[in-house]
């Protein structure tokens, strides 16, 4: 996991394109995120694409230089055609039209996603199509003595002190602060309302605790390896790269809370000013087929497709308890509070390097 910082850029990598002689010429050019994002739809997505359409794709690969990318680029010719962003950074580029209209009626798989994971003005004014790409998890190693963590107040567990690793960016751990100050007082279920009307006694709540706190993980890895080497015991995690950790390392388990369960939300959309926006058209009713997204959840994402997320669940029990699948879990997903986030970013995350990350 990346710092998502919409003022720092970090480096990317392009890819190759696949090429193949006797195709038509159109090249969709697509964002995608390095890494399991990236070798994912290079598996998965490519050879489905470029069969159904006979064109070609590039995949390039990168975290938060996307929109640097963008907004640099001449008037209707931007890097990409096609691009996944989250919405920390997704939201502004809306708000400034970086971003063209989609033709929903070119995308029909639209309609089997969840109406709760398109529930957000981004997806209403068709800028994008939003869904869940993992969850916020309880991540501990089992070989501790005492009880394994299963609900977020006990991550504040005295017999825990200074083993508790934490993502140091706010989006993320603010919240799991309101989780756990929701179960403590006996409120499951409004970590949301206190992130954004009790914002003074959440930060205060946060500093209280933050000395349950041995490591403000900067990536994933950092946070894996400290489990592992039980230089931390619990904390939080997201959900896809912990999920392939779990698989491979029987010592480490996890824990997903129904009640308070937060969602990334990332989104794909379609550059404005691109020459290939029916391709693009195309590719995002494939990426939402039951085929694709089966095999993506089978890689350990999360679907916004109940009747993938019924095929997972029966196949897969890991997967099951990390992602909602039933018509009720769908009914009540939500995503983190990224509306509240945007209107007061700044202050937000001076306010956390200030008085949480910082000592003293």
């Amino acid at each position: 996991m990346m710092q998502p910082n919409r003022r720092i850029f970090l480096i990317s990598s392009a890819l190759t394109a696949v090429g193949c002689a006797g195709r038509r010429a159109d090249e969709l050019r697509i964002f995608v995120y390095a890494g399991g994002h990236e070798k994912t739809m290079r598996t998965v997505f490519l050879p489905r694409f470029e069969a159904l359409t006979g064109a070609t794709a590039t995949l390039h690969s990168g975290w938060w230089d996307s929109m640097a990318k963008l907004k640099s680029a001449p008037a209707n010719n931007p890097p990409f055609d096609l691009m996944i962003t989250d919405a920390t950074q997704g939201y502004p580029a809306a708000r400034e039209g970086l971003f063209a209209p989609i033709d929903l009626d070119s995308v029909p798989n639209h309609k089997s996603l969840a109406p709760a994971s398109l529930d957000n003005w981004v997806f209403r004014d068709r800028l994008g199509l939003t869904y869940p790409d993992a969850v916020q998890t309880i991540a501990y190693h089992k070989s501790y003595s005492e009880k394994p963590p299963a609900r977020w107040s006990d991550l504040l567990r005295t017999d825990l002190k200074g083993k508790i690793g934490l993502y140091n960016h706010f989006y993320m751990s603010l919240y799991t602060f309101a989780c756990a100050m929701a179960d403590q007082e006996g409120k499951q279920g409004t970590a949301t309302a206190i992130v954004q009307e009790r914002t003074d006694d959440l930060f205060r709540f946060a500093r209280e605790y933050r000395n349950q706190v041995g490591l403000w993980w900067p990536n994933t890895t950092d946070m894996m390896l400290a489990l592992a080497d039980k230089r931390v015991l619990a904390g939080n995690m997201h959900s896809p790269e912990y999920m392939q950790a779990l698989r491979e390392k029987p010592e480490l388990g996890a824990a997903v809370p129904d009640l308070d369960r937060a969602m990334v939300q990332v989104f794909w959309a379609i550059p404005a000013g691109t020459p290939r926006k029916s391709l693009a058209h195309e590719a995002l009713n494939l990426l939402f087929s039951h085929e694709v997204q089966l095999e993506f959840a089978r890689r350990g994402m999360a679907t916004a497709r109940s009747d993938t997320a019924q095929v997972m669940a029966a196949e897969d029990p890991l997967w099951k308890s990390f992602y909602p699948y039933t018509a009720d879990q769908f009914q009540s997903l939500r995503y983190y509070p990224y509306e509240f986030y945007a209107s007061r970013w700044d202050e937000l995350a001076d306010r956390w390097e200030r008085t949480v990350l910082r000592a003293g």
